[in-house]
C-alpha cells in the first residue's frame, strides 16, 4: 500500500521478474497501448503546460516561437482522438458508453499548468486523479491481462491449459500508426529549448512523472516496436480497484498472493478487508515526492501523507499481529532532484538548515 504513485505496481512487476525472467513474455504486446498512452499524455501535459506562455491566437512575425510552437500543437491534435481510443479499452463496457462523445478525457478538465505558488506553499499535482491513466477490472485490457498472467503461471507449474477461454481477447486499433506518424513533431516539442525553458519556469518536470518516455519517442513509435521487460517496469497505469498477483512458489509447493491496492485516499476504506489473513503489510513511501501534493486534496504534502499513513498503520491495534516493512522508493529521483538545487527545507519547514544531502534527508525523516 501507498499513495498514488508512490511505486506499488512496479514493486509488484518487479516481484515477478524476478521470480522469472519470461514473467512478461506472453503479456508483452499489451503493454504496447500503454506505453503509447504513456507517451501521448506526457506530449499532451507538456502542450498545456506551455501553451499559456506563447500568442497562439495570432502569432506575429516577430514572434517566430509562438509561430512554431502553434504549428507544432496543431500537427499533434491527433494524438487526443489516439488517447480517447486507448483510454475506451482500459475501461469497462458501460464508462465506454458514457466517454463517448467527449473529445477525448485529456479535454474533459482543465489540467494543472504546473505553476508554484509562494515559497513552501502547495502548487498543482501535475498529475491529477482526472488525467491519470485509470484501469477498470472488467476493461478488455485487464481481462487480457489476467489470462496472460495465468497461461504463465500454469505453463511455470506444468499445469494443462485446457480449454479455458474467459473472453478476454485485446482486439484494438493499432495507435503505433498515428505515433509513427506524429513521431518527428513529438520529438521537436521535446526538443525544443524554449518549451524547456517555460517547463522549468512553471516547475513542471515531467521527467520526474512515472511512465515518462518521451526520451525513447524514435524507439517506441518505430515499426516493430515490442516493449522490453524496462518498458514495462517504467509504464504508468492506475487501478481503480484493488488487484491479485498470484506468484508461485515452485520450490516451498506454496503461492503468493500480492494485493495491490489503491493510493488514493477516498480509496483507502477498500483496504480494511485485504488486512485479515495477511502475512505482511508493505508501505510503500516515494522519498522523492517531498515537493508534490495529493491530487486529491492539493494542501497535503504526498511524503507527509506516506508517513501519516505508515503511523496510523503502526498504532492500528488490530494489526499488531501483522510485520510492517517500510520501503523507501525512488531515492534515485529524490537525489537527482536534490543535486538539481530544490530544497527540502522549502516545502517541509521543520527540516531547518540541515544539509541538502539524500542520506541526511532520509535519515532525518526517519
Amino acid at each position: 500500500m501507498g499513495n498514488s504513485e508512490s511505486g506499488k505496481s512496479t514493486l509488484v512487476k518487479q516481484f515477478r521478474l524476478l521470480q522469472s525472467s519470461e514473467a512478461f513474455a506472453i503479456e508483452r504486446e499489451s503493454w504496447k497501448s500503454i506505453i503509447y498512452l504513456n507517451i501521448i499524455r506526457s506530449i499532451l501535459k507538456v502542450i498545456d503546460a506551455v501553451a499559456p506562455n506563447f500568442n497562439l491566437k495570432t502569432p506575429a512575425p516577430a514572434d517566430p516561437d509562438s509561430k512554431s510552437f502553434a504549428l507544432l500543437r496543431l500537427k499533434l491534435m491527433p494524438l487526443r482522438s489516439v488517447e480517447k481510443s486507448i483510454v475506451e479499452s482500459l475501461s469497462s463496457p458501460s464508462q465506454m458508453a458514457q466517454t463517448r462523445g467527449y473529445n477525448s478525457y485529456s479535454t474533459m478538465l482543465p489540467r494543472s499548468n504546473g505553476r508554484g505558488g509562494e515559497r513552501g506553499s502547495p502548487r498543482p499535482e501535475m498529475d491529477t486523479e482526472y488525467d491519470d491513466v485509470f484501469v477498470h477490472p472488467e476493461s478488455p485490457w485487464q481481462r487480457f491481462l489476467q489470462k496472460c498472467m495465468r497461461t504463465t503461471n500454469a505453463i511455470r507449474t506444468s499445469t494443462s491449459l485446457g480449454t479455458e477461454h474467459d473472453g478476454a481477447e485485446l482486439q484494438t486499433d493499432d495507435p503505433g500508426k498515428t505515433l509513427r506518424a506524429c513521431a518527428a513533431d513529438m520529438k521537436l516539442l521535446w526538443s525544443n529549448a524554449v518549451v524547456h525553458q517555460h517547463l522549468k519556469q512553471a516547475e513542471f518536470f515531467v521527467e520526474d512523472m512515472s511512465g515518462f518516455f518521451l526520451n525513447d519517442i524514435e524507439r517506441i513509435t518505430s515499426a516493430g516496436y515490442i516493449p522490453t521487460d524496462d518498458d514495462i517496469l517504467r509504464s504508468r497505469v492506475k487501478s481503480i480497484a484493488p488487484t491479485e498477483t498470484v506468484l508461485p512458489n515452485l520450490e516451498k509447493g506454496l503461492e503468493w498472493r500480492i494485493y495491490d491496492v489503491g493510493g488514493a485516499r477516498r480509496q483507502r476504506a477498500k483496504w480494511a478487508p485485504f488486512f485479515d489473513d495477511m502475512d505482511l503489510l508493505i508501505v510503500v513511501v516515494p522519498v522523492s515526492a517531498f515537493n508534490q501534493y495529493l491530487a486529491e486534496d492539493h494542501s497535503v504534502n504526498r511524503l507527509k501523507d506516506s508517513f501519516e499513513m505508515w503511523e496510523e498503520l503502526c498504532k492500528t491495534t488490530a494489526l499488531h499481529h501483522i510485520p510492517v516493512l517500510l520501503f523507501l522508493n525512488k531515492t534515485d529521483l529524490l537525489e537527482k532532484k536534490l543535486r538539481t538545487g530544490v530544497k527540502l527545507s522549502d516545502y517541509m519547514v521543520n527540516y531547518g538548515d540541515r544539509p541538502n544531502e539524500p542520506e541526511r534527508v532520509i535519515r532525518c525523516k526517519l
